[in-house]
């Protein structure tokens, strides 16, 4: 658990702090690593609140970085079962 809000701390840092091509590895990273990592969900919120372009459309309905981290989430779901079979 503690591993966990370990990296919860260091994802936030990176979204706070660092540039977009350092922070979107990041919580890619933190999805993969950590079992149904739902809180890449807020992140992605968090990151469409902080840095958001304003553009009309899809964006204005629900937060694109939000919704690209749910999909990755649900695609990632079957695939990560499989991978820890395999090791």
């Amino acid at each position: 658990m503690t591993l966990r809000a370990l990296g919860i701390a260091i994802v936030l840092l990176a979204i706070l702090v660092m540039p977009y091509w350092v922070y979107v590895p990041v919580l890619l990273i933190s999805i993969f690593v950590f079992p149904f990592f739902w809180e890449a969900i807020l992140f992605g919120f968090l990151i469409d609140v902080i840095y958001g372009s304003g553009i009309d459309g899809f964006s204005s309905f629900i937060s694109p970085f939000a919704f690209s981290a749910l999909i990755s989430l649900i695609i990632l779901l079957p695939v990560r079962k499989r991978l820890r079979a395999h090791v």
